[in-house]
């Protein structure tokens, strides 16, 4: 019986323990439950009360609020603000699109449109948006045409196409404004292009066509198009009659018609520069002879111009033979200017006298007119330095001769090779010449009229 007694015991004890458990399970279930309730309704209130806080802290919205505001100022042309808005949402975030755009066509409407390819270009820069970059070519190539159709193509237009091949050197747009840009700046006439200061006064056209010419030769070798390099060939060599190019310049546009060849020039730019290097070559020859000139001390030019190399120049020039330099009666040399010059595609050059640069340091002329004394020719140098003080006058003239002429000697002409040394000055009263005959000689002389 007490075992029987004790079995009904732990029975009843299991099946109460089994009740509690299920009683203890509900209870867990019914609190969860009226957990996520009490969670949805939370989140229900927040959304319903504070949702306008998240909704207007999101920062697609604050950027779109900036950008309203934007336009709002765009209306009253308050272009400032306008752009102030558009930073703003920049600050939000650096890589919206949609901001960068915005500004550029506050800038457009301001009449800005290099600000405004600045603001495209550095969109791109910074999020690598093709449709920024397509927009920034866009406005370049129309900013080319718009200068082209209003006959204001300068270098800054040609610019605007090169800085769009940078992007897309596939671009057909390109070449054709390239084209165009050639045919209004290197051909027709006389041009002096290379020597003309630019409007923004950040160098000369040569910097500006130097600099143009160097991206366009590195887009090239970045990506070697065939039509590329023909339009890099043809802005090599002008095809105006005339080309001014200061002199100090001449190497370095030598240096880059060598680049040219180097990326294949089917022989274009050969003859460009064989005039080129020899006109460097004149120069440098020449340069002792004004450094004789300007010293004040003439004796040491008697050895300069019975020099090889002069003797062999004035020869030359008499026969006709000079390759590439040209001049007729005498050949002016100075240091400042010379100019190309283009004849059935053939180049020649001549250096600038003063009736051609009025500010030259001086001028020497090479005499190369056949004039014999009795059989002998005639060797012939002169020099003019610049006017004082940049004032017309006095006008100095200074000639050295060696010819076969008379000598006075113990009161007889007795002909022989001697120098003759004539200094002219020139006032507003007239010229007043001193002739020295057999100049440095045993029986130098003088004579004034």
């Amino acid at each position: 019986m007490v075992i029987n007694m004790n079995e009904k015991e732990i029975k009843r004890k299991k099946t109460a323990a089994k009740v509690a458990r299920a009683r203890r399970k509900s209870r867990r279930k019914r609190a969860v439950m009226a957990g996520r309730i009490a969670a949805a309704l939370f989140l229900a209130a927040v959304i319903g009360g504070g949702g306008t806080f998240i909704y207007h802290s999101m920062p697609e919205m604050k950027i779109a609020r900036r950008l309203e505001a934007a336009d709002e100022y765009v209306e009253t042309k308050d272009y400032e603000e306008a752009i102030a808005s558009c930073e703003e949402a920049l600050q939000i975030d650096s890589n919206s699109v949609k901001a960068y755009r915005a500004m550029a066509g506050v800038y457009l409407t301001k009449e800005d449109r290099e600000a405004a390819e600045q603001v495209l270009y550095r969109g791109w820069e910074t999020t690598q948006d093709e449709s920024l970059l397509q927009e920034y070519c866009v406005h370049l190539l129309n900013d080319a045409v718009a200068d082209i159709n209003a006959g204001n193509c300068t270098l800054q237009t040609l610019e605007r196409c090169v800085l769009a091949l940078e992007q897309d050197p596939a671009n057909s747009d390109s070449y054709a404004l390239l084209d165009a840009c050639y045919e209004r700046l290197f051909e027709g006439g006389e041009t002096d292009l290379f020597c003309s200061e630019l409007e923004d006064g950040e160098g000369s056209g040569f910097d500006k066509y130097l600099e143009l010419m160097s991206r366009m030769l590195a887009v090239y070798q970045a990506n070697p198009v065939e039509e590329l390099r023909g339009e890099i060939i043809k802005f090599m060599v002008p095809h105006n009659d005339v080309v001014w190019l200061e002199t100090e310049r001449m190497q370095d546009y030598l240096n880059l018609l060598l680049q040219a060849a180097a990326i294949g020039d089917d022989g274009k730019t050969a003859d460009l520069a064989a005039c080129l290097e020899k006109a460097v070559w004149a120069r440098d020859t020449f340069a002792e002879a004004f450094r004789i000139f300007e010293s004040g001390e003439f004796e040491p030019v008697k050895d300069f111009m019975q020099s090889e190399v002069y003797i062999s120049i004035r020869d030359q020039f008499i026969a006709g033979t000079m390759e590439y330099w040209d001049g007729k009666t005498y050949i002016p040399v100075s240091r400042e200017r010379i100019k190309l010059i283009r004849t059935d595609d053939r180049w020649k050059f001549s250096f600038a006298d003063f009736d051609e640069y009025e500010k030259a340091r001086g001028v020497i002329k090479v005499w190369g007119a056949k004039q014999e004394d009795a059989g002998v020719q005639r060797i012939c140098i002169s020099y003019e330095p610049a006017p004082l003080n940049s004032q017309e006058y006095p006008h100095y003239n200074y000639e050295f001769v060696y010819l076969y002429s008379n000598v006075k000697i113990n009161g007889v002409d007795v002909p022989q090779m001697n120098y003759r040394f004539e200094t002219r000055v020139t006032t507003k009263e007239g010229t007043v010449s001193e002739l020295i005959g057999d100049w440095g000689g045993e029986h130098e002389w003088s004579m004034e009229y």
